[in-house]
């Protein structure tokens, strides 16, 4: 496996671990975050939808879907600007700074290592 498809594989799981604990363990998880526990449906639907979205990067790092591993790096870098302007907009608590900086820096990582990759097959 490709050191980018590695980079994909591993944002894929930590997004699969955080989709199963909003879905299975969110009444436990969401304090610590200094967020309200509720019962509405929304925090288990985006749950499965953080689930069904990391199954795409697990499946498509497994078969080294370079194209995919491109698109991701347009959201992900642009992560850290959004949940900036919802804090900054007093729409999220900074507890949310963590979420933004870890999907900021998987996209770097990743096009990073698509550049390395580039400039390996360059040399050759």
């Amino acid at each position: 496996m490709t050191r980018v498809k590695k980079s994909i594989l591993i944002f894929g799981i930590y997004s699969m671990l955080m989709g199963v604990v909003l879905l299975c363990f969110s009444k436990a998880i969401l304090p610590l975050f200094n967020l309200p526990v509720s019962n509405e449906p929304w925090i288990y639907l985006l749950g499965f939808v953080l689930c069904c979205s990391s199954y795409y990067y697990i499946r498509s790092a497994f078969h080294n879907n370079n194209d995919f591993a491109k698109y991701t790096i347009h959201t992900r870098l642009f992560a850290p600007v959004i949940v900036a302007m919802l804090i900054i907009n007093g729409k999220a608590d900074w507890h949310f700074t963590s979420f933004g900086i870890v999907d900021g820096l998987g996209g770097l990582w990743t096009w990073l290592e698509i550049k390395r990759e580039q400039n390996k097959i360059k040399q050759d």
